[in-house]
């Protein structure tokens, strides 16, 4: 396999969301589609002038290398993965070169972009409200006890009663909730008297939000069973939704619409290439 195995890999991860090596016949049509488009697509894009003379450094190649050990896990995850798919070493070099001539050349074409004005942000700020709302946060605690079924003593039925001991007892007494999470919750978070800290809706899990997000303040919720085991939830706190301050979105509104940007004017000379380029073919 040339070093062309290297993009069928991403292009599986990112089509597919699994390891080129898994796909069925159909997936592995569609990524040898994808695999053509791109390759004659960036072949353009390294013939046009503006990568003359782009050439990455021996400390890019090493960076774009470390990151591919990132995200695979580590060195010999990544190594195995190379062994799979029959990738050499000179081929990976030859890939990581040609992805990351591209990005450079790509890089030059965004250069042009000049990030808007302040007053721009303010303005854009000003007419769309509504994406600048934080969102209500809950302070929250939890006693959790673990769930295990392969664990002796740790199956549903052995966890539940004694968590509703825990129950029974703060329905007396809810002032005690931190001195029973740092004793009996199965949470690293016990050494924090059980305090997880603010949260917005879909940081939990969805079955712990749903009861979270319905507490008043010092409310402790019924027992709710999540994918780590059973929970007693406490809110402490609600900070209702409210406006993103301007002087904090100003900032956050220029890099997100400068990336924007760089991105609308890369595809704009991306298709302006494909467009010369057919338009420059003799006819049929």
């Amino acid at each position: 396999m040339s070093w062309h195995g290297y993009a069928s890999l991403q292009l599986a991860q990112a089509h597919f969301s699994q390891p080129l090596w898994t796909l069925d016949a159909a997936q592995r049509a569609e990524v040898e589609r994808q695999l053509e488009r791109k390759l004659q697509l960036e072949e353009l894009v390294l013939a046009h002038a503006l990568a003359v003379d782009v050439m990455p450094s021996a400390a890019e190649l090493h960076a774009a290398r470390q990151s591919l050990h990132e995200r695979y896990g580590s060195a010999e995850a990544w190594q195995a993965i190379m062994a799979q798919i029959g990738l050499s070493e000179s081929e990976l070099q030859q890939a990581l070169a040609h992805e990351l001539r591209v990005y450079q050349v790509l890089e030059r074409v965004a250069a042009t972009v000049q990030p808007i004005s302040e007053s721009e942000a303010r303005r854009y700020y000003l007419d769309h409200p509504r994406q600048f709302l934080r969102p209500e946060q809950r302070e929250v605690r939890h006693i959790l006890l673990t769930v295990d079924e392969e664990q002796p003593g740790c199956q549903l039925e052995a966890v539940r009663p004694r968590l509703q001991a825990l129950q029974a007892e703060l329905a007396d007494e809810p002032h005690r909730f931190g001195e029973l999470a740092l004793r009996h919750s199965e949470c690293p978070t016990a050494l924090e008297r059980g305090r997880i800290g603010y949260v917005v809706p879909g940081q939990l899990y969805a079955e712990l939000d749903a009861v979270l997000f319905a507490l008043p303040v010092g409310g402790i919720s019924a027992i709710t069973q999540s994918p780590m085991g059973l929970h007693l939830l406490q809110c402490l706190d609600i900070r209702e939704a409210a406006p993103i301050p301007l002087e904090e979105a100003v900032p956050r509104i220029i890099e997100q619409m400068f990336v924007q940007a760089c991105a609308q004017a890369q595809r704009r000379w991306l298709r302006s290439l494909q467009r010369r380029t057919q338009a420059a073919m003799p006819p049929h």
